[in-house]
């Protein structure tokens, strides 16, 4: 999944200078999953959080928002996909939380 810089505003995706993705939200909407939204408010400009967000309140809330950039990241997704729907006898479900570290870059 990477490491996300969350860019509180407009909406446009940009980079930062170590290469990380940067992404603008506006809170409320399904930019990100509302336990990333819930975790982050109270956040000032700068600050970083790690977020441990159960299935309940991840992905699925945001339809499967944000999208990773890289072909390794899209298929994180689908096998965690797999891993929260199970496999069959051979893999029963398994609620796996996903780990975001975040950090506020602006506010608008």
């Amino acid at each position: 999944m990477g490491f996300n810089k969350i860019d509180i505003g407009t909406g446009e995706k940009v980079q930062d200078i170590a290469s990380l993705d940067s992404l603008t939200v506006t809170m409320g909407g399904k930019d990100i999953p509302i336990g990333i939204q819930q975790a982050m408010i109270g956040m000032k400009r700068g600050e970083k959080r790690r977020i441990v967000c159960p299935p309940a309140v991840g992905f699925e809330t945001s339809d499967w928002n944000p999208q990773p950039t890289t072909f390794r990241g899209r298929r994180q997704i689908i096998d965690y996909q797999s891993r929260l729907q199970g496999r069959g006898d051979s893999q029963p479900p398994f609620l796996a939380p996903t780990i975001w570290d975040v950090e506020v870059v602006q506010i608008r």
